[in-house]
C-alpha cells in the first residue's frame, strides 16, 4: 500500500512540475513591502519538494502520524501551528496588493458569517464590479494528501478545480450582491 501511495506521490509531483506556468514562482520578484519575498529556509523546502527530496528527518507527528523525511505530512496536517499562519499570510497579501490598487479593504467582515458561522476572509468596502463588492476566502489545499492524491496523479490542476468547485457551493448562499 504504501509503495502505491509513494509512487502516486511521484506522478501527481511530475505532472504537477510539466504543468505550464508550475514553476513561474521561481521568477517571481522578490516584493518585501508586498510579503512576496521568501526566505532561505522557505526557498530550501520549496524546492526540496518540487524535487521530491528529503527535508526534514522522519518522525511522530503531534497528531501521531508518522512523518516521512519528504514531510508531506506538514502541508496537510490539521495540528501543525503554521496552518493559521500559512492562511493568514495569504489572506494578508490579498487585503495589501487590493488596498495598494487604492481599493480599501475590511477582513473577516461582520455580517457575511457562512451556514458554519465563519466570516469571509475579505470584503472591498467599495464596488469592485458591476456595482458590487467583492468578498473572499482563502483555502489553502495540497495535491499531495491522501484525499486528493488519486486525482492529482491524473489531472494537473484537479485538486484546485475541486477545492473551487466545493468553495462556490459552499457560499452559494450569498446574496447576488456581492462577486464571490
Amino acid at each position: 500500500m504504501e509503495s502505491a501511495i509513494s509512487d502516486s506521490c511521484q506522478k501527481a509531483r511530475f505532472l504537477a512540475a510539466a504543468t505550464p506556468h508550475s514553476g513561474d514562482w521561481l521568477l517571481a520578484l522578490p516584493v518585501t513591502s508586498y510579503g512576496l519575498r521568501l526566505r532561505d529556509e522557505a526557498v530550501r523546502v520549496a524546492v526540496a519538494l518540487r524535487l521530491g527530496c528529503s527535508v526534514c528527518v522522519a518522525h511522530t507527528c503531534r497528531c501521531g502520524a508518522l512523518v516521512d523525511a519528504q514531510g508531506i505530512h506538514g502541508s496537510v496536517c490539521k495540528h501543525v501551528p503554521s496552518r493559521t499562519a500559512r492562511h493568514q499570510a495569504i489572506n494578508d497579501v490579498i487585503a495589501c496588493v487590493i488596498t495598494a490598487a487604492g481599493i480599501p479593504v475590511t477582513k473577516e467582515p461582520v455580517g457575511l458569517a457562512g451556514l458554519d458561522g465563519k466570516r469571509r476572509d475579505g470584503l472591498t468596502l467599495i464596488p469592485w464590479q458591476g456595482g458590487k463588492p467583492l468578498t473572499w476566502d482563502v483555502t489553502v489545499v495540497s495535491t499531495l494528501a491522501d484525499s486528493y492524491l488519486h486525482s492529482t496523479s491524473h489531472c494537473a490542476g484537479s485538486t484546485a478545480e475541486t477545492a473551487s468547485d466545493r468553495k462556490e457551493t459552499k457560499y452559494s448562499f450569498l446574496p447576488p450582491d456581492f462577486i464571490f
